[in-house]
């Protein structure tokens, strides 16, 4: 064995040498050749150690110049993850590119824009951002997609840079992550409970430590949300405990469950089964292991028998997080609504189309037990109870996610009505400029993978969502030529609380950044209360923006809804908006980096100081009539400091006409 593996280092070396030493017309067919023998290397554990020693001269043979690893200082932890799973050569190139950053942090290679402690950081994050993977066996169903030499490289990487970065060491960012996790309350808990599994698993939290205690709080939430529930190993055998506990017991027990559950946005399987014994044996007991208030109660007193039909027919243990949608909805009285009510009680009683049956059980775990009917409502109740908690994943369907949100908060019987259209007929219809728009008669677009990953409304109606929005682009750039399509198009998509103005400091023709002082202006005055009358939002705002990383470099436009700007605790103002395509902190450079918690954040919601979030808008909706010339009165200091910043990051990448 030892000699064929060092055969194997011998040929990787030789591969080197001559890949070192190449003409610039032969280095991508020698290169070729030497990620071939490296991908064979990181599928052993020597092999592994070998290429960590070696990382030196791959770095200066120049491997990773003129591909996306070139420069450590871009890279994005979060990133890592989706790139190993690509396969072969992305996955081999990445995992050379963590073997560089742990030689830098351990200053075996030298970067003077990159420093070993910059190095540590970035693994640390990356270790976090991926913390499921890194502690993935790959034995379950999920996996059978992958090669298993793909997936046994991860293993190996992750096992090797564990090595060198202590779980124990992790413990303040892992706390960080799950309660970032918890504050924006997903619909889609998926990650933040596999991450609460390797918690629970390998990282003993014991002592009386600040982080200790913030990841305790989250692992007893999902495991023993009470002393009972840990004396008991399964739901089975706490059911039969309760149908002997008295009432005090119980009554301190569904409060205390309520309680976590309200706290964390997480559901227990002894939840479940307290929820499901009280609706059969203590009615009264039903708002308080929903964490109900005064309105909830409410609610749920005047629709006590539809909710038990809700829970006995619909919330399963593969579900279970329907049960926190189900506490939001009678929250938010949602069934007191009549358009609501009629439309849930019809969808709870429609045949689904075969397809999105199909589609239904894809996105469930393979091991979950749960019907397409069971989901759908499951996920509908989710989606209503939590508006901000749903995301786009993997998928580029931010305006799509972005309208499933606007329409939960503030049309839920429309929502219904498009969910009751896909789920039966599987095609939904919108209207736009006198034409109807049938998904299912719209083209595909461009062929690509769609992420199951998501919440079940998503799953349903985002490829119906996406063909319509796309069918609306097109017909407006041949009817309105010249103009950007959203100014239509968003009104016809989302609804009439889009408001009739539109702005764009974008010209696409030109490609130029025109009036962009007057942009700014015309957005504070629109908005913001110190300069619009002080007069705040009543509808989410939908706008653009130009995404950055951590160097303040551009990335792309992305779709997020405004939701209201305001003083936030510490006195200073705020923009608090829904990004569809965030479960995190991120940092786009100049020291922005949106928060989820902590200064007067809803769950769901990101913010930042208002002039920080001005320098990533590229367009936006706003009333013309009630400007007034209020635009005047926006003091020239606070368009040069915005200007700034937005000059300095996605500006540098196109030309300004004043």
């Amino acid at each position: 064995m030892y000699e064929r593996h060092n055969a194997q280092e011998n040929r990787f070396l030789d591969s080197l040498a001559i890949f070192r030493e190449a003409a610039s017309f032969s280095k991508a067919e020698n290169k070729e050749r030497l990620l071939s023998q490296a991908d064979v290397l990181l599928r052993s554990t020597e092999g592994l150690a070998f290429l960590y020693q070696s990382i030196p001269q791959m770095n200066e043979s120049g491997l990773f110049e003129g591909s996306s690893w070139r420069d450590p200082e871009h890279l994005v932890p979060y990133l890592v993850g989706g790139t190993l799973l690509a396969g072969y050569p992305s996955s081999t190139m990445e995992a050379l590119s963590e073997l560089r950053l742990l030689a830098i942090a351990e200053q075996r290679i030298l970067y003077p824009s990159f420093s070993a402690e910059q190095a540590f950081a970035f693994l640390e994050d990356m270790v976090v951002a991926n913390f499921e993977l890194a502690y993935e066996d790959f034995s379950g169903e999920a996996w059978a997609q992958y090669a298993v030499g793909e997936l046994e490289k991860i293993r190996l990487l992750f096992v090797f840079i564990r090595e060198h970065l202590p779980l124990e060491h992790l413990e303040p960012k892992i706390a960080d992550a799950v309660e970032t996790l918890s504050e924006h309350r997903p619909i889609v808990v998926s990650r933040i409970k596999r991450m609460l599994a390797v918690i629970d698993r390998h990282l003993p939290l014991e002592g009386d430590g600040h982080d200790a205690r913030r990841l305790r709080k989250f692992v007893d939430a999902l495991y023993r949300p009470s002393p009972n529930a840990d004396n008991h190993a399964t739901p089975d055998e706490y059911r039969q405990w309760l149908e002997h506990a008295g009432v005090k017991a119980l009554k301190t027990e569904s409060y205390q469950l309520g309680e976590q559950m309200v706290s964390t946005g997480l559901v227990s399987d002894y939840q479940l089964a307290l929820l499901r014994f009280a609706l059969h044996n203590k009615a009264d007991l039903v708002p308080a292991v929903l964490g109900l208030n005064a309105h909830g109660i409410a609610d749920y007193e005047r629709h006590q028998a539809f909710v038990a039909i809700l829970v006995r027919e619909f919330i399963v243990p593969a579900n279970k997080q329907a049960v926190y949608g189900l506490a939001r909805v009678l929250q938010r009285n949602l069934l007191s609504r009549k358009a609501t009510w009629h439309s849930f009680n019809r969808l709870t009683r429609v045949d689904i189309h075969p397809e999105v049956e199909e589609r239904l059980l894809r996105g469930k775990q393979p091991e979950e037990k749960a019907t397409p009917a069971q989901l759908l409502i499951g996920g509908a109740l989710c989606l209503l109870g939590q508006p901000l908690g749903v995301r786009q994943g993997n998928n580029p369907s931010c305006q799509s996610a972005r309208g499933l949100s606007m329409w939960s908060r503030h049309a839920p019987g429309k929502l219904l009505n498009l969910l009751i259209d896909a789920a039966t007929a599987n095609n939904v219809v919108f209207r736009y400029e006198g034409a109807l728009i049938e998904s299912a008669k719209t083209e595909q677009g461009p062929a690509r993978p769609f992420d199951y990953k998501l919440d079940p409304v998503s799953i349903v109606l985002i490829p119906h969502l996406d063909r319509v929005y796309g069918e609306m682009m097109k017909r407006a750039a041949v009817k309105h030529p010249g103009d950007d399509p959203h100014v239509s198009v968003n009104p016809a998509f989302y609804g009439h609380w889009i408001q009739t103005g539109f702005l764009s400091v974008y010209n696409p023709l030109a490609g130029l950044i025109e009036s962009y002082e007057n942009f700014v202006r015309i957005f504070y005055a629109a908005f913001h209360p110190e300069y619009n009358g002080a007069h705040h939002m009543i509808y989410p705002v939908p706008l653009g923006i130009f995404v950055t990383d951590a160097t303040a470099t551009m990335l792309g436009y992305h779709a997020v809804s405004l939701l209201r700007i305001e003083r936030a605790p510490a006195g200073d103002w705020r923009a608090y908006f829904f990004n569809p395509n965030s479960e995190g902190v991120q940092n786009w450079g100049q020291g922005i980096r949106p928060s989820v918690a902590g200064k007067g954040e809803f769950h769901g919601e990101s913010s930042l100081p208002v002039y920080q979030f001005v320098s990533r808008i590229y367009a936006f909706h706003y009333n013309a009539l009630r400007l007034e010339g209020k635009q005047e009165d926006v003091p020239d200091e606070v368009v040069e400091k915005v200007e700034q910043l937005a000059r300095e990051s996605w500006g540098r990448k196109y030309i300004w006409r004043i």
